[in-house]
């Protein structure tokens, strides 16, 4: 499926990015504008095992070409998603949260709408009509946001190009996250130097390159992991979760390579994006010392115009 790139924004959205940040004017589709709610920051990212009180905090702003005018509502839904393979399924459909308007949002740096969400596992439950008790390590909520404009667009995931969806481009606008139970582990689990071999490759090689030492560190949630690759405009931030007994890929997240020239209305800044694999790769959560990740190159179509979706690559890390 071909996603739609929805903006031409004002260059003032370009501000310290680099070239390929910068090319964000771009116009496809019958599509004269639009608008992205950019993520600014992780505060906390997933929910803990048995603790209700656990935080889901992001930080976002609202940009369109009106620099902020424009921003009408956004409507916020959550889905709870039962991964446990035992016992019947208790996924929901998707609920509306909230609605925030103008008035909830304060003004960024860059003098645009900007707010805190802030959502406790206990608040998830109530409004999908769950208790603790029916959730377990691996399941998840799911967080969609519909952005409305006052001249009556609407944007999110569907309608939104790879350049705007990636979460480690300039926009950073999925307009949804995945929040996932996890049992939480020390900061010291896989971290450090790691071999690296494609063990499947994607559809154009090794989806991460040739054979290599990474580094992985820690990421912006306790149980989150990343590493680089590339160099230049062509370095990649990769991020992934320990959740229970799966190493899970975050999803949107863009590779090196691109297909621009293979379609007339080709984003030089596209890239295409990553996503987790339907059943991610299991691991041992108390041994890093050799684990895989599982995940799909040109995920749910966004192919940045490669005409593939959904391929599946594998990759192991080995501790040195």
């Amino acid at each position: 499926m071909k996603k739609i790139t929805i903006i031409i924004l004002s260059l003032f959205l370009c501000i310290a990015c680099d070239d390929e940040e910068k090319a964000i004017e771009t116009v496809l589709v019958e599509v004269d504008r639009g608008a992205v709610l950019r993520t600014l920051q992780f505060n906390n990212g997933e929910f803990e095992i048995n603790n209700p009180s656990s935080v889901f905090s992001i930080d976002i702003e609202e940009q369109d070409i009106e620099e902020g005018r424009l921003l009408s509502t956004v409507d916020v839904f959550v889905t709870f998603i039962d991964n446990t393979p035992a016992g019947n399924s208790v996924s929901t459909q998707r609920i509306l949260l909230e609605t925030l308007t103008p008035e909830d949002f304060a003004t960024s740096d860059f003098s645009l709408p900007a707010i805190t969400l802030d959502y406790t596992y206990a608040e998830l439950l109530d409004a999908t009509g769950l208790t603790i008790d029916q959730t377990n390590c691996k399941d998840q909520f799911r967080l969609d946001l519909d952005l409305n404009l006052s001249d009556g667009l609407t944007f999110n995931v569907t309608n939104s190009a790879g350049t705007v969806v990636n979460t480690t481009g300039f926009f950073k606008s999925p307009f949804t996250y995945l929040i996932n139970i996890v049992e939480p582990i020390s900061s010291d689990k896989f971290t450090g130097v790691y071999q690296y071999t494609s063990i499947e490759d994607g559809l154009f090689g090794p989806s991460f390159g040739p054979d290599r030492l990474f580094t992985i560190v820690n990421g912006h949630s306790n149980n989150f992991r990343q590493f680089e690759f590339g160099s230049g405009v062509n370095r990649v931030l990769i991020e992934f979760s320990i959740v229970c007994d799966a190493a899970v890929v975050t999803r949107y997240q863009k590779l090196a390579f691109t297909c621009t020239g293979a379609n007339a209305f080709a984003d030089p800044s596209d890239r295409v994006l990553i996503g987790p694999d339907i059943i991610p790769a299991t691991i041992d959560p108390n041994d890093d010392t050799v684990f895989e990740l599982h995940f799909l190159e040109a995920f749910e179509g966004f192919d940045a115009f490669c005409d593939y979706a959904n391929f599946p690559s594998k990759v192991r890390f080995s501790k040195q």
